[in-house]
């Protein structure tokens, strides 16, 4: 029973630590101009890869100025070398994000399973790319500039809410297998 209870402990500590080594990685990220992943997504980031799931770029949401109003990650697998030339590389490539967003799907259901949420909050896909890739963001994220500044405001903070909603959701789940 002892030694049961010990493994178990073992692979809670492990997971844990998984988990804190792929955050300094999110931590370590920057983009062409050196900027790092923004500071109220990475968590999200960290969650998504602690889950399997290849993210590519992501935004915390910002009103006015830089980014969009709404907070977004982005799924895509890595390029494979030499896919421009190659259609069975661009189709393999396109199999694996589409396998990402079957993962996504049913990581979604378990999430919205006894959840009340907003229907414009409830996150979602977009559709980005030629070869499977997505974003992840709430359903009203894109009408969002149609509404007034203040509203705005509102809705960036719920939509932020159920992006850290979702995070939770993923760590916890990350840290239960």
């Amino acid at each position: 029973m002892r030694s049961q209870e010990s493994q178990q402990n073992n692979l809670v500590i492990e997971k844990e630590q998984k988990y804190v080594e792929t955050r300094h990685k999110v931590e370590a990220i920057t983009d062409k101009l050196g900027e790092g992943v923004d500071e109220g997504i990475k968590e999200t980031v960290t969650a998504l890869l602690a889950n399997g799931l290849s993210t590519s770029q992501s935004c915390e949401g910002h009103i006015g100025g830089r980014g969009e109003g709404y907070p977004w990650v982005e799924i895509c697998v890595p390029e494979p070398n030499g896919w421009e030339e190659d259609e069975k590389k661009q189709e393999e490539w396109k199999t694996e994000n589409l396998k990402q967003q079957k993962r996504v799907v049913d990581i979604f259901s378990e999430f919205y399973r006894e959840r009340n949420t907003p229907f414009d909050a409830r996150l979602n896909f977009r559709y980005i790319g030629a070869f499977g890739e997505f974003r992840i963001q709430s359903i009203g994220s894109e009408t969002i500039v149609l509404v007034s500044p203040d509203e705005q405001k509102q809705k960036l903070e719920e939509y932020r809410k159920e992006m850290a909603d979702f995070t939770e959701f993923l760590k916890n789940r990350f840290l239960e297998k």
